[in-house]
């Protein structure tokens, strides 16, 4: 008998709780013929629609965004893991065809790109590549490495690197930095046969994208490459280095904790309409 209680669980570090229910719902039409659960980390509890539904958990977290992701995946009980966001609609069999095909090529070490759309644009697959883009050209990486920003992995894998450096409060700079460990270390990256989901897009501080925003921009990026700038020799890290970080991540809760996703809405003056960032300083 499998340790593994799921073939895949699809995780999220998450505060949509109103898109939740429909993400279960692609889900469900994505991944027909493998069992997974769907686990969400964030500090929103399960929206009704969601509550007692067996293959749905909750794991409360208020940090940011990488500590989410490391504490969620503890909690995970899938043999493999997916690492998305909370504002997809997966299409129809999608992940059905993904997971077969990473069953046939991939081992343990390896990790799959599912592919996806954002704000309607897709990307073709040499876009997810170190050489494509100039925010890569960096000392310390590697021209042949790929990118996997939406990845599916072994779950043991991901504990054995260490999972992702928390030092990078949003997740964009921890998943290249985890992704360019594990290549050094063996793995390849292969890509979905197609895509997977349809993401919305929120640029700059329109809707709640301001604190992954200004975390990318103000915080995370000098970091990332001040650290890949140059040589260096990164491979595994301390799992349990997200108890370095914050509990709470003030860039998302700079005035209180909020009890809702729809109080913290009000709360900080959030809007559809589209909004300019601060100037970088």
């Amino acid at each position: 008998m499998s340790e593994y209680k799921y073939d895949i669980s699809f995780f999220f570090p998450a505060i949509r709780t109103p898109r939740w229910y429909n993400m279960y719902q692609s889900l469900q039409k994505s991944c027909k013929n493998y069992n997974w659960e769907m686990v969400l980390c964030g500090p929103f509890e399960l929206p009704p629609t969601l509550q007692g539904i067996e293959n749905v958990k909750h794991v409360k977290e208020r940090g940011n965004v990488s500590r989410a992701v490391q504490v969620g995946i503890l909690e995970t009980s899938g043999k493999l893991i997916f690492i998305g966001n909370d504002d997809t609609v997966y299409r129809e069999d999608s992940f059905d065809k993904a997971l077969d095909l990473y069953n046939k090529e991939c081992g343990p070490q390896d990790i799959m790109q599912c592919t996806y759309t954002e704000g309607g644009h897709s990307q073709p697959n040499h876009y997810w590549s170190t050489s494509f883009n100039d925010a890569f050209k960096l000392g310390g990486i590697d021209q042949t490495w790929l990118l996997a920003t939406e990845p599916i992995l072994h779950k043991e894998h991901f504990l054995e690197m260490g999972g992702f450096d928390c030092r990078w409060e949003y997740m964009d700079s921890s998943t290249h930095d985890f992704m360019f460990r594990c290549q050094r270390n063996g793995s390849k990256i292969v890509y979905s046969p197609e895509t997977v989901g349809d993401m919305t897009w929120w640029p700059d501080h329109q809707g709640d994208h301001g604190a992954i925003h200004d975390a990318m921009v103000l915080h995370d990026l000098a970091i990332f490459r001040e650290m890949w700038g140059k040589d260096n020799d990164r491979l595994k890290i301390d799992y349990d280095n997200w108890k370095d970080a914050p509990e709470v991540w003030e860039r998302r809760f700079p005035t209180k904790v909020y009890n809702s996703y729809e109080e913290l809405w009000q709360g900080e003056n959030y809007t559809h309409e589209w909004k300019a960032a601060p100037p970088e300083k």
